[in-house]
């Protein structure tokens, strides 16, 4: 059998052993990167994007809104002029987006990664 080179690249330095990444961040920073939006917004982005949340974990989505707050990457006001109920409304920070930035190299890594383990999966098994 021919040598093959495999190349991995590091996918990100927060990367839990053998845990799959989480790229719920990744998205919301996207998304606030395009404009300011309320989690009612963000959470119907996701779901055209493919990423569906049950009702139960919609409260997950609310929980990483308010840690990414925490973090600076994101701000956050009450929108009370609409009709209804109060909206937080979200925006990206410069941080935000440098750490978006950070999660397009990661995805970029991440993508390469997986060309070149189905590269070698289809030269090992001749497909």
């Amino acid at each position: 059998m021919a040598e093959v080179e495999l190349k991995i690249k590091g996918w990100c330095k927060n990367y839990p052993g053998e845990r799959p990444p989480r790229f719920l961040r990744a998205f919301l920073l996207l998304f606030l990167s395009m404009g300011e939006a309320h989690g009612y917004e963000l959470i119907e982005k996701l779901k055209d994007m493919g990423v569906k949340y049950e009702t139960y974990e919609v409260g997950y989505v609310y929980k990483t809104l308010r840690n990414m707050e925490k973090d600076g990457i994101l701000e956050s006001r009450w929108n009370v002029k609409e009709k209804g109920a109060a909206k937080r409304i979200y925006r990206i920070t410069e941080k935000g987006k440098q750490n978006l930035a950070s999660w397009a190299a990661v995805l970029e890594n991440i993508r390469d990664s997986i060309g070149n383990f189905l590269e070698v999966y289809r030269q090992v098994n001749k497909q």
